[in-house]
């Protein structure tokens, strides 16, 4: 009778043990270097904003899957477009992303997910700043309801000038919580 009870106590053991390592969470991994293969659908859709630059207008953001065009509005050097799109790629090292010339590649760009929300847009190439800039989604009130806002930072200044933007899902919230245009904040 001894020897059945040892060997059942064993048989227990065994048992709580193997669940044990098979229950056990996995060691997490480091995080891939890799960018996002979409943008976030969070993030996804039309935005506008309203600024003045010699005039009122509208500035225009669409996100895509992987498409990403932006009309009338101002790069970094101060110069104004009506449109710019561009095509996502899924890059290896994302960081090393801006530093090429490829005429070909003109027009892609990478995303990567970062702290706090942020999904970090960065285009191909030396000077390219369209659509550069850091993007996650915040609420305001509007009419009484919560609306979705794009909150846009934009990091192709110099340092310590980070300049922000918020992007609404309609023109007219983009004119009622902007009336008097992105100079006069």
């Amino acid at each position: 009778m001894k020897i059945n009870q040892i060997f059942s106590a064993v048989m227990v053991a065994t048992t709580i043990g193997a669940t044990a390592l098979a229950v056990t969470p996995a060691v997490a991994q480091a995080k891939s270097k890799t960018s996002l293969a979409t943008y976030p659908s969070s993030i996804r859709g039309t935005w506008y904003h309203y600024e003045e630059h010699d005039g009122y207008y509208y500035k225009t953001m669409t996100f895509g899957a992987k498409k990403l065009t932006m009309k009338n509005y101002f790069d970094a050097f101060g110069k104004q477009h009506a449109k710019w799109t561009s095509t996502l790629h899924a890059v290896k090292k994302p960081n090393d992303f801006r530093y090429g010339d490829s005429k070909k590649k003109m027009h892609w760009a990478a995303a990567v997910a970062r702290k706090g929300g942020y999904t970090q847009v960065i285009p191909y190439g030396y000077f390219a700043t369209s659509g550069e800039g850091s993007y996650k989604m915040i609420h305001k009130t509007y009419k009484g309801k919560s609306v979705k806002v794009l909150y846009s930072k934009n990091m192709s200044r110099p340092i310590g000038l980070v300049p922000t933007d918020h992007y609404y899902q309609t023109k007219a919230q983009a004119k009622h919580f902007n009336s008097v245009g992105a100079l006069h904040k």
